[in-house]
């Protein structure tokens, strides 16, 4: 089993180092949206990828990793939105992509209290990022299970 990574460019380093301390994964990363096309691999993953992609056309099983609570908080201004919400409890998920955004079948979640309300985007991002990467490690080794 092979995973396509796709995501932003300053999530590589920690996903790689973290990565290669496995010997039974095998995996491509990259941050371009052309590269799909190009690359072998049978499950794909979008880690807080900036783009759409087309995964019915695309053909393999998609899971994205998305740095807020879903249903809740779906689209890319999720931070925004939970801001103005003055939210005490925010979360990150795993979720089977479809062609709908942040709509497909919820895998995993993990919901975190927030001791004050966030200030800023940054604040909240930040804080999600951390457990979006703890839901990464706990997770990415039994995606292959789902197919």
């Amino acid at each position: 089993m092979k995973y396509g990574i796709f995501t932003k460019a300053r999530q590589v380093e920690k996903i790689v180092n973290y990565l290669n301390k496995f010997t039974d994964i095998d995996y491509v990363i990259s941050t371009d949206k052309k590269e799909i096309k190009l690359f072998d691999f049978d499950i794909g993953i979008s880690y807080c990828f900036p783009y759409v992609i087309d995964v019915k056309k695309d053909g393999r099983s998609w899971y994205n990793y998305h740095p807020a609570p879903l249903p809740e908080y779906s689209g890319s201004s999720n931070y925004i939105n939970a801001i103005k919400d003055e939210v005490k409890k925010y979360g990150v998920t795993l979720h089977k992509m479809t062609n709908e955004v942040d709509k497909g079948e919820i895998i995993k979640k993990i919901e975190f209290n927030l001791d004050s309300k966030p200030c800023n985007v940054d604040e909240l991002g930040s804080i999600s990022h951390y457990y979006l990467f703890q839901l990464f490690k706990a997770t990415i080794k039994s995606l292959g299970d789902k197919l």
